[in-house]
């Protein structure tokens, strides 16, 4: 899955100057587990009241205890500098995506 894929290059993120964040509409409980079953060396935050989804980032899905999956790459002062949304549960950027976004917000920074 795309936690899976993140952490496979999760080294590389934090070497740009980013770091990862999960975020679940999961409680504490489920998400601690769920980090601990794929070996996640990231945070994976719970959001069981859709409290973040809902805003700032208004990825909760209409009519649903459920958030859309998406990815955000968020600046230091925590303005978003990018931002995919998916059309479906399945629909989410591949790891290199995320990286190439990363990568390019690491040049404009050291410029």
């Amino acid at each position: 899955g795309q936690l899976g894929e993140l952490e496979s290059v999760r080294g590389e993120l934090e070497s740009l100057g980013a770091r990862l964040v999960g975020v679940s509409v999961d409680d504490m409980k489920t998400s601690a587990a769920l980090a601990g079953q794929l070996g996640l060396g990231f945070p994976l935050a719970a959001d069981p009241t859709l409290k973040l989804a809902i805003a700032p980032y208004g990825v909760a899905m209409k009519g649903e205890p459920l958030a859309v999956p998406a990815t955000f790459v968020i600046r230091p002062d925590r303005t978003i500098a990018w931002r995919y949304i998916g059309e479906t549960m399945t629909d989410r950027p591949q790891s290199a995506m995320v990286l190439d976004v990363v990568r390019a917000w690491a040049q404009q920074g050291a410029r």
